[in-house]
């Protein structure tokens, strides 16, 4: 029996055909729920990107870790790499590329990567008849640094055997290798710059300041060798979370203004741009990736500039 109130919300008003309609309508919504929930649970725990693989680790924090296999995961890194590059003209086929090396995670990364582009240009080359497109060239530097920190000779000759070791591994083309002083932005005598470089440094009361000042002298030392062995980008391992620190810091110092500048994918200030083609991965994600595929990486504490 129909309600005669027009403001009536019981439904009392429809039909028998009406109300099977509802019902029909009610078990087909909760039938495609269902499917849909199933699917879910079944894609649950495999890789977000391919659908196939599990993921690398059960962590419920977010990282790519716990989202992609290990394949997808570093395809994801490398493309973000990959696109920083393409997307600010960073290296291009006539450029000449020199890698400050650190023998960190973050430093090995980016040397893995462009050897990785480095090939692939060499091999399109090599099956290009006409070949009229150069491949850039690609040079590694190492900051030694031993005479700042005194450490013994014995483990500065292992650090650097190590990194000659990673470098003559990394298949053709083969790469130049640069063991560059500190103390050369001085003078090429070693013991005269390293007196002056020790006055200097003395001269420095506080810790922050030595900090600074040992940047600034190690981006001239690979600003030195760039120019003089004919480099036109410097390019460097910083990645994000390296830059968050320095953000902090240098807000801190006061130094905001120079920041714009500090944190973009190319710096032009210098003499020989530097480049910055994994501003965007995270530390985490570097040292993961270096874990998985075996990468060898340095001492802590001999890690300065990655």
């Amino acid at each position: 029996m129909a309600c005669s109130a027009s403001a009536c919300q019981s439904n009392c008003y429809k039909t028998q055909q009406e109300e099977e309609a509802v019902k029909a309508n009610n078990n087909t919504n909760s039938f495609a729920a269902n499917i849909s929930s199933s699917n879910n649970n079944s894609n649950s725990g495999l890789c977000l990107k391919c659908k196939a693989n599990q993921p690398i680790s059960s962590n419920s924090d977010g990282g790519d870790d716990a989202r992609f296999c290990i394949d997808c995961f570093r395809g994801n890194l490398f493309g973000k790499f990959r696109f920083a590059v393409t997307s600010n003209a960073m290296i291009a086929p006539t450029d000449n590329v020199l890698v400050a090396f650190s023998g960190g995670p973050s430093s090995r990364v980016a040397l893995q990567f462009v050897h990785e582009m480095h090939s692939k240009a060499q091999k399109n080359f090599d099956a290009c008849r006409d070949r009229s497109l150069p491949v850039f060239g690609v040079g590694v530097a190492f900051v030694d640094e031993s005479s700042v920190y005194s450490a013994p000779s014995n483990e500065t000759d292992k650090v650097i055997g190590d990194v000659r070791l990673i470098v003559e591994n990394l298949a053709p083309p083969s790469k130049e290798l640069y063991i560059v002083p500190i103390e050369s932005v001085y003078s090429s005598d070693s013991g005269d710059g390293r007196e002056r470089l020790k006055k200097l440094l003395d001269a420095v009361g506080d810790a922050t300041g030595r900090e600074d000042l040992l940047l600034h002298l190690r981006m001239l030392a690979l600003q030195k060798v760039a120019s003089q062995n004919g480099y036109n980008r410097l390019l460097l391992g910083s990645c994000v979370s390296r830059i968050a620190c320095h953000v902090i810091s240098a807000t801190v110092k006061g130094q905001g203004y120079s920041l714009p500048a500090d944190v973009q994918y190319v710096d032009a200030r210098w003499e020989i741009p530097v480049v910055l083609p994994l501003r965007d991965c995270l530390a985490k994600e570097l040292t993961m990736l270096c874990r998985l595929d075996g990468y060898k990486v340095g001492p802590v504490s001999l890690i300065i500039y990655d």
